[in-house]
């Protein structure tokens, strides 16, 4: 059975559309269909053009493998998004996504591509027309637009190629006192006529039969077309050495006007010829852009780690909970896309804002589905054809990024306006003519759109798996980087300029949406959204933690929390309370729809940290996470900055300054603390320097003390200390929030599971260890003695002292019925370190159950509440708060 691609040909007079055999490349002719375009027109009118071209496709479909469409640029050919604005066609249709509309209009879902029109033409003269056979050739095309490809055996060769310009075409090179496209299409030949005779002509057709009955001025404009593009080609020419240069378009057809000068002009002796294919070339081209097996197989994430189920139940008694919701009562919370569709379908115009990551086209393609069986008419707008160049954008970012060695950036102080042109951003207009017309994207409300707000959220530890997949890309980036430079971009570009964008648009969010599952979205209202949130302020709150394998990993929680995958090597940490990282899970039903923590932060951050507010704003400053290192290896020998230094190097306002609570450890653990008596610090930096270059074992004993890790105990790390944990621990660490700059001095000489070599930054964290903190000292500041403040037949409460640099400070209680808390205008953290579980009750009367190892939060503006003890027998529970 001969199996066919459709190639369709959108030119700016007319679509061109015919089934192409994929074997021979021959044009089926009685497939051919032709209709006029007005590409000037509206949306609507373009749109309705390639619908009913559409409609007219073979109804035997099994013979079609995929569609092909050729376009003229700028335009967006991996996504199928309008980019065209400014050269005086389908300005109507920018921003459009195009390969949704098509495929609502297709009974399959065959394979859809996209290829630049010119490109096209190239394509289909290569494999059957006057390109044939060459070796190195260049397609050129006129007509509404100036088109050119660069092949080289038939393939298409990319901007920046050996004698290639950037951007693969030669449109927007810089001639005369524009651009290439402005004096080598068919506005200039109309230009030049209504010029030289004052006189208005419709295409260079007439201009061309004027000429050959012996008009002199019509002549001349093809003689002075012929010079200059003889001046403008022959340095690319000298620079590509084709051997062959075809010439195509409907220009090309008054060839014999203007061919013999242009080869005179040249002065050098390349093969040109004349299209032979003409209106076929761009289809067959486009029909062949099809891949013969499209790749359906590429990962979405990359992780060992399950996605977060739509629907589960709270945990029994005493069982960490991997997926804590906090409830909102019943019916609040809407599964599917036929609930969102639904709720789009109630007004013309929607904008759907929201983060870098999230999976777009299939969020448009699950809706468009439903929004279709309702009989909508929809037009799906895509912000992003507003960004600016992806060259300008990483200008406009270098600053932050640095050294691209560097892990380490420093935060942006940009808006994410400037990532668009704002002449752009006008140019996205809706279609009168559709039901429905939606913006999408992050950075769609910046279009201006009278409409309701939808804002799409996808957690922290989902982007990073889908970046490490190379399935999304940095904010305004075509091209994937390598993971840990998408992840330093992230850290300090994107992840800053699209919160405080957010911050700006939560009092206005219509409607929240959880795109984690793209095939079970979650959503709820805006209004339960900012309820769900005050509740929290007041109430308390259990981020939902994430975990991680890595170089030094351990087994104790794979072995304690259940949900997890124990099929992974190990897991390294657990992040449990991070702003930047965490999510915050709200219930309903049994569903789970997740927000990010910095949601809370925007809307409640006085109520949640009271006193601490004004110092931190925005800024959650207590961070705990747990460290596994049982049956793993050392942690490596690290230190934090100093506070200076992490503000003028990094643009952070407060720095590291951790602890170390064991919550539980083997007989031989240790911890890394401080300095030897009497270290040399020339000495340790040469042997470290000697280590990383010569990769020779360090003895780190003979320069880091090494102190026997006792559970329940507490070690100080403010910034600049020295320090490790040495295997078989499981640490709480308990510590100020910038968790990232971490300065590894030595590693161990171990690579990353990934197999590459872990960042080691010796020379920051020279420049940041206090060599002073050394001896005995270490023991009489470093490591904390608990004291008795408070004790009565119900409880005991003890102060762990933390070091004068930290900026909170921890409690532990121990009890065995119930306790009494105020916060007093604090922030309290609580982790549950022995017994099964507790519940809390608060002034609201909210009350929840808390387990072993849960973190939980009680905002400042609970004011008092009950801690109840479940558990048989006594429970220690740790507080972490800021001091006064």
């Amino acid at each position: 059975m001969n199996l066919f691609n459709v190639g369709i040909d959108v030119g700016g007079t007319h679509v061109s559309c015919a089934l192409v055999n994929r074997d021979t490349g021959k044009l089926l002719p009685e497939s051919l269909q032709v209709a006029d375009i007005d590409s000037n027109g509206s949306a609507t009118q373009i749109l309705d053009v390639l619908a009913g071209i559409l409609a007219k496709l073979p109804t035997a479909s099994g013979n079609i493998a995929g569609i092909g469409i050729a376009m003229p640029g700028p335009f967006d050919y991996i996504r199928g998004i309008s980019k065209i604005t400014g050269v005086n066609k389908f300005d109507r249709i920018f921003g459009l996504h195009l390969r949704q509309f098509i495929r609502g209009h297709i009974p399959v879902e065959y394979p859809i591509t996209f290829i630049n029109d010119a490109s096209a033409y190239a394509c289909g003269e290569y494999v059957a027309g006057a390109a044939k056979g060459s070796t190195r050739s260049i397609v050129l095309t006129f007509g509404t637009g100036f088109g050119s490809t660069f092949l080289l055996d038939g393939e298409i060769l990319p901007g920046g190629a050996e004698g290639v310009p950037e951007g693969g075409f030669l449109y927007n090179i810089p001639y005369g006192d524009s651009i290439a496209d402005d004096s080598f299409a068919t506005r200039w030949f109309v230009g030049e006529w209504q010029k030289r005779t004052g006189h208005s002509i419709s295409d260079v057709k007439e201009i061309a039969d004027l000429a050959r009955t012996g008009n002199q001025t019509a002549s001349d404009i093809f003689n002075r077309f012929a010079d200059n593009l003889a001046e403008f080609i022959a340095p690319w020419i000298e620079r590509f050495r084709p051997d062959r240069i075809v010439l195509g378009g409907n220009i090309s057809k008054a060839a014999d006007l203007f061919f013999d000068r242009l080869v005179w002009g040249i002065g050098s002796n390349p093969l040109f010829r004349v299209s032979e294919l003409w209106d076929e070339a761009p289809i067959i081209g486009a029909a062949l852009s099809v891949p013969a097996e499209p790749n359906n197989d590429t990962p979405l994430r990359k992780t060992e780690q399950y996605l977060a189920p739509a629907k589960t139940a709270p945990t029994p008694e005493g069982v960490y909970d991997i997926y804590p919701g906090f409830p909102i009562g019943s019916g609040q919370i809407m599964p599917g896309a036929e609930a969102l569709a639904d709720w789009l379908a109630e007004y013309p115009r929607v904008v759907i804002e929201g983060y870098t990551g999230v999976f777009w086209d299939k969020l448009i393609a699950s809706i468009d589905r439903q929004l279709r069986k309702q009989n909508k008419r929809v037009r799906w707008f895509h912000v992003d054809a507003a960004l600016l160049p992806e060259a300008d954008i990483k200008h406009l970012i270098q600053p932050s990024l640095g050294d691209p060695d560097d892990i380490f950036g420093k935060i942006t102080d940009k808006k994410l306006s400037d990532w668009f042109d704002s002449e752009k951003l006008r140019q996205l207009q809706p279609d009168p003519g559709a039901d429905i017309n939606i913006l999408v994207g992050a950075g769609s409300s910046l279009a201006g759109w009278d409409a309701p707000l939808v804002y799409v959220d996808v957690p922290k530890n989902e982007l990073q798996f889908r970046m490490r997949a190379h399935a999304v890309t940095n904010l305004g980036m075509e091209t994937y980087a390598d993971d840990r430079q998408m992840y330093k971009q992230s850290y300090f570009v994107d992840w800053r300029v699209l919160n405080q964008h957010k911050c700006g648009l939560l009092p206005r969010i219509d409607l929240i949406v959880d795109e984690q599952r793209p095939d079970a979205y979650l959503s709820m209202s805006g209004e339960n959204l900012r309820r769900g949130l005050a509740a929290m302020g007041r109430n308390f709150f259990r981020v939902r933690p994430w975990f991680e394998p890595g170089a030094w990993g351990g087994q104790w929680m794979k072995a304690h929390f259940t949900g997890l995958n124990t099929e992974v090597t190990n897991l390294a940490w657990s992040f449990e309370l991070m702003v930047l990282e965490n999510g915050l899970m709200f219930e309903s039903d049994g569903y789970r729809l997740e927000v990010s923590f910095d949601f809370l932060m925007y809307q409640s951050h006085r109520e949640v940290l009271g006193d601490g507010a004004a110092r931190f704003g925005y800024e959650f400053p207590i961070r705990f996470d747990f460290l596994d290192t049982f049956d793993g290896g050392n942690l490596s020998v690290q230190c934090h900055p100093r506070p200076d230094y992490i503000k003028e190097q990094f643009g952070m306002p407060f720095t590291q300054d951790e602890t170390y609570y064991i919550l539980d450890c083997e007989e031989d653990a240790d911890v890394y603390l401080g300095f030897q008596e009497g270290v040399d610090a020339a000495d340790f930096h040469h042997q470290l320097i000697r280590s990383q270059t010569e990769n020779v074992a360090l003895d780190v004993a003979r320069y880091v003390q090494k102190f026997k890790a006792e559970k329940h105990a507490l070690y100080l790390i403010p910034n600049g200390t020295i320090h490790a944990s040495g295997k078989n621990n499981l640490v709480l660490e308990i510590s100020s929030a910038p968790y990232i700059f971490t300065f590894k001095m030595y590693d161990w000489l171990r690579l990353d599971l990934d197999g590459r070599p872990r960042p080691i930054n010796i020379e920051h964290g020279m420049r940041n260890v206090y060599f002073d903190r050394q001896g005995d000292r270490i023991q009489r500041e470093f490591i904390s003695k608990p004291y008795v403040l408070a004790e009565t037949d119900g409880y005991v409460l003890e102060h762990l002292p933390t070091h004068p640099d930290h900026f909170y400070d921890i409690h532990r209680y121990s009890f065995h019925e119930q306790i009494a808390v105020e916060t007093t205008n604090k922030c309290h953290v609580w982790m549950l370190v022995e017994g099964k579980s507790v519940w809390v009750e608060t002034e609201d009367g909210m009350k929840q159950r808390f387990n072993f190892a849960e973190t939980f939060v009680i905002p400042a503006a609970a004011k008092a509440y009950t801690i109840t003890n479940e558990s048989n027998g006594r429970v220690l529970m740790v507080k972490a708060f800021l001091k006064d």
